[in-house]
């Protein structure tokens, strides 16, 4: 990973921290736990060793889930985004052309999005939508709501924030 911006490296200490723990998990602590409850009795009769199976089946799906997301967050070069579309960081402005009001957004990753009020996580539908996407552009996104369509009236990338 080339530059990146100081949350995300806390975000990738975390991560790490979660998937050591979890092999952690994985490696001692579930077969210690399958090793008892094999003790209490037969497989087919034993809930103990079910509830083991359900826990050891969940740590591996979860490792996988935070190994794919730790890969693209150190892959995350900001260097490389686009200066003049919507990617990582960039602050939008949306207009509701549904007659809502109009919404403020940035973009950023999915462990980011609970840190800002504004926050949308580049892999949501709307994320997706305006990834690539230069002010002055119309946007469908399907919400549960139904299909809204946004103007973007005003885009400043990462980049022009940090000149100020």
């Amino acid at each position: 990973m080339t530059e990146a911006r100081p949350g995300i490296a806390d975000k990738i200490e975390a991560l790490k921290g979660e998937i050591a723990a979890l092999e952690r998990e994985a490696r001692e602590e579930i077969p210690a736990q399958m090793e008892s409850a094999r003790d209490v009795g037969p497989v087919r009769e034993n809930a103990d060793m079910y509830l083991v199976a359900g826990r050891a089946h969940y740590v591996q799906g979860r490792l996988a889930s935070l190994r794919q997301r730790l890969q693209a967050l150190q892959k995350l070069d900001l260097s490389s985004l686009p200066r003049d579309r919507a990617a990582y960081g960039s602050r939008l402005v949306l207009e509701d052309l549904d007659g809502g009001p109009d919404k403020g957004v940035l973009l950023v990753t999915p462990e980011e999005t609970g840190e800002n009020p504004e926050g949308v996580s580049l892999l949501s539908p709307l994320g997706r939508a305006l990834s690539g996407r230069r002010a002055g552009d119309e946007i469908e996104v399907a919400t549960p709501a139904g299909h809204r369509l946004y103007r973007i009236r005003s885009l400043r990338t990462l980049f022009e924030q940090e000149q100020g």
